[in-house]
């Protein structure tokens, strides 16, 4: 193992931080435009036919909110086991994994550790005994940014075969 210098340390530490700070703010803008994605999807929802009342409605909502309006929209067009239904329950799935995921990462502390080569995200107080740690390298950071890319795609591709 090999010995590390403080100064060998502190440029690490500085270069994994500021890899972590891109891959991070990929994610926010990667998100947005998942959440905009869906927003539009839901508010063209019956060929846009209440384009006006859904944006005003859709604008406030929360993308949880959001997710759970399209589960509602699916469900009223699409039957249990229809392959339509099939395909946006997986994708619901993933969006509410991604959207997990998000907050933790959006609302939790950081640390980083060079000599394991991660970033720490830290959900909770202190003081709390439910504080929760998560390590990540960058590339995993990396691997969630390319997620939400591709629910977006998986859901352009949902909103052109199956409409709601």
């Amino acid at each position: 193992m090999k010995e590390w210098t403080g100064i060998e340390i502190q440029r690490a530490k500085q270069g994994l931080e500021q890899a972590a700070a891109v891959a991070l703010g990929q994610m926010l803008f990667e998100f947005a435009r998942l959440d905009m994605a869906l927003g539009l999807v839901l508010v063209w929802s019956d060929g846009g036919k209440q384009l006006d009342k859904l944006t005003k409605a859709v604008t406030d909502l929360s993308f949880h909110k959001r997710l759970d309006l399209l589960h509602s929209f699916v469900a009223t067009l699409y039957p249990v086991g229809n392959g339509a239904r099939v395909l946006y329950d997986a994708w619901l799935k993933d969006a509410h994994s991604v959207r997990l995921v998000r907050n933790e990462l959006v609302h939790g502390r950081w640390g980083v550790d060079p000599m394991k080569d991660q970033v720490f995200n830290v959900v909770g107080l202190p003081t709390s005994p439910n504080q929760q740690t998560k390590g990540y390298a960058v590339s995993e950071l990396k691997d969630i940014v390319a997620q939400m890319g591709l629910l977006q795609h998986r859901l352009s591709v949902l909103r052109t075969e199956w409409p709601v």
